[in-house]
């Protein structure tokens, strides 16, 4: 199941969702993956969450540590959904709007929540 991030409308994201998008160089053109990964920088400014590319050529590569200010409110180890609908292009990827970004997650696919809310 992929949902875009424009309409996905829970409040977080967790580690092991996967954000695919069109990529333009310096990756290759077409689609490209960058999954949402802990990672612990033990830096004050930064969040325990990552984006590596897990796709073509620069498959595994560190692309992005997300500031504090990306993390979920509460006791949930996760990313806010708003922040990344707000800051995809100017902090993650400017290649593309976040309206252009589609996500998915296995654990989707097993829940029957989700299964209902698919939007492509």
């Amino acid at each position: 199941m992929k949902i875009r991030l424009t309409d996905f409308d829970e409040p977080f994201v967790t580690a092991g969702t996967v954000f695919t998008f069109t990529g333009e160089h310096p990756f290759d053109k077409g689609p490209v993956d960058f999954m949402l990964c802990e990672y612990h920088s033990g830096k004050a400014d930064r969040c325990e969450f990552a984006f590596y590319c897990v796709s073509g050529y620069h498959s595994g590569s560190l692309e992005y540590v997300l500031p504090i200010e990306a993390k979920a409110e509460g006791a949930v180890a996760a990313v806010s959904t708003q922040w990344l609908k707000e800051h995809w292009k100017s902090h993650v990827y400017g290649g593309c709007e976040a309206c252009d970004v589609m996500l998915s997650n296995r654990i989707w696919d097993q829940n029957e929540k989700y299964k209902s809310n698919t939007k492509e």
